[in-house]
């Protein structure tokens, strides 16, 4: 939104699935294949996806708006090998890792709900999304940022933490334990409650 009534800032977003990490964004005032287009030249050049084999280049999932359904964007899909799949309309939850994102864009403690312009619109957004795939702990990818899931350090992460964790439940048994026979008994702490007061 800008500070105009009626005139609107469009947030255009790339996300990968699987690490939930914003692979491009565009800022736009207009809805357009020609802002799609831009956007999915940038992933496809920044992500190296036309690399890979023909095989193992991602697919493309977008709700139907006209400036996803131009045949610009269809041929470039085409052209790429990339197979471009649509939500049914009306249906924001076939897509549902997008959805949740732009309601984490929304709900963000530093979100302004308005913008006096695109540049403003843009500054904010370069630091959102660098603390987003950076910082951000995801809860749907096992609390790890989505660049640590993007680079294939997810497994490894959650391996660790579940070897510490069980490395700490074995040292709270062995204190429990070295408590009980160092004293003949365990020593227990009973706390009342304070009385509450209405």
């Amino acid at each position: 939104m800008t500070g105009q009534k009626g005139e609107y800032l469009f947030l255009y977003l790339l996300l990968d699935e699987w690490s939930r990490k914003a692979i491009q964004w565009r800022i736009a005032w207009h809805q357009s294949a020609a802002e799609s287009r831009l956007l999915l030249e940038g992933a496809l050049a920044e992500q190296n996806i036309l690399d890979r084999p023909a095989d193992q280049r991602p697919e493309v999932i977008n709700d139907r708006g006209r400036q996803m359904k131009a045949k610009p964007i269809q041929r470039l899909c085409e052209d790429h090998g990339m197979p471009q799949l649509f939500a049914r309309p009306r249906t924001p939850n076939d897509n549902p890792f997008i959805e949740s994102a732009f309601s984490t864009v929304k709900r963000a403690p530093e979100y302004p709900g308005r913008f006096l312009d695109d540049d403003q619109a843009i500054a904010y957004f370069k630091r959102y999304f660098t603390w987003y795939d950076t910082e951000h702990y995801h809860s749907g990818i096992d609390y790890v940022t989505p660049q640590q899931a993007h680079d294939g350090l997810r497994p490894g992460i959650v391996k660790q933490r579940r070897v510490q964790k069980l490395a700490q439940r074995r040292r709270r048994r062995e204190e429990n334990q070295k408590q009980k026979t160092g004293t003949g008994k365990i020593n227990k702490h009973i706390t009342m409650p304070a009385p509450f007061v209405a």
